[in-house]
């Protein structure tokens, strides 16, 4: 039971730690100079994504921190826009959901001609299952890392990350917003 308990809170301290902003989280979208991205995250299921923004390389999660996975576990976790074109699942993220994990996006302001790279991961909690013919108790976990896929995003153009539509499968996808 302690070493439950201990799992579960450096977990929760170690995604406290993860950054659900960049630095330009406050900057005007302008589309001579920038491009926008929506990335879908939940608990249990996060995306991140590293950039290149006046020399330095940032990183975000989405889903991985703290507050937004327990938001997401209890449903509560709203997406965040700043105004990028609507598809059919950011009118519906809903259809990524599952028990305890509501999928919810966020959008981001980056600068064009610079390489992004965003990936996505899997992570449940442990799994306990007793034979009681047996007597054998098994554990099991699900993890797995998408393969990292970087793009150059161009001015003026909006972008959508999406995770693979279910859980067998790590990864994301880009598309181009038209």
């Amino acid at each position: 039971m302690m070493k439950k308990l201990l799992f579960t809170l450096s977990i929760v301290a170690l995604s406290a730690c993860q950054s659900t902003e960049l630095s330009t989280q406050n900057k005007p979208y302008d589309p001579q100079t920038d491009a926008r991205i929506r990335i879908f995250g939940q608990n249990g299921r996060p995306s991140s994504m590293k950039v290149e923004i006046n020399g330095q390389i940032e990183q975000i999660t989405v889903g991985g921190g703290a507050g937004q996975a327990a938001a997401s576990l209890l449903g509560v976790k709203s997406n965040e826009t700043i105004g990028m074109p609507a598809t059919a699942l950011s009118k519906d993220p809903s259809q990524l959901s599952n028990i305890g994990s509501s999928a919810f996006f966020k959008e981001f302001v980056v600068p064009a001609g610079k390489e992004v790279t965003v990936r996505n991961a899997i992570q449940t909690p442990p799994h306990k299952f007793s034979n009681v013919s047996t007597g054998i108790t098994t554990i099991s976990y699900k993890h797995c890392s998408g393969d990292e896929i970087t793009f150059v995003p161009m001015a003026g153009k909006d972008y959508e990350v999406a995770p693979s539509p279910n859980l067998d499968h790590c990864g994301v996808s880009v598309y181009e917003i038209k």
